[in-house]
């Protein structure tokens, strides 16, 4: 099988800035003002009702816990009927 061969990366070319460019003026340090923002209005939220909404939870959880400890039961029996 060929071994696997890497080329290297080529970066692309980038061109100088030239120093043509002129910089931004900035405003004096008693012209600056701070920008407020205010955060959207968020709609109200409803409340809910746990109880009602995950009701069959407590059940399923009930369930897989019986199965588990079932498992548990049967793979503890079969540890001794195997030796």
């Amino acid at each position: 099988m060929a071994k696997k061969t890497y080329r290297a990366r080529q970066r692309p070319v980038r061109p100088v800035a030239s120093p043509s460019a002129a910089p931004q003026p900035t405003p004096a340090s008693g012209e600056v003002r701070a920008a407020t923002v205010s955060p959207p209005a968020s709609a109200p939220r409803n409340q809910v009702d746990f109880a009602t909404e995950y009701r069959y939870v407590v059940g399923d959880l009930r369930k897989m816990g019986i199965i588990a400890v079932a498992m548990f039961v049967v793979l503890f029996a079969l540890s001794f009927a195997v030796r």
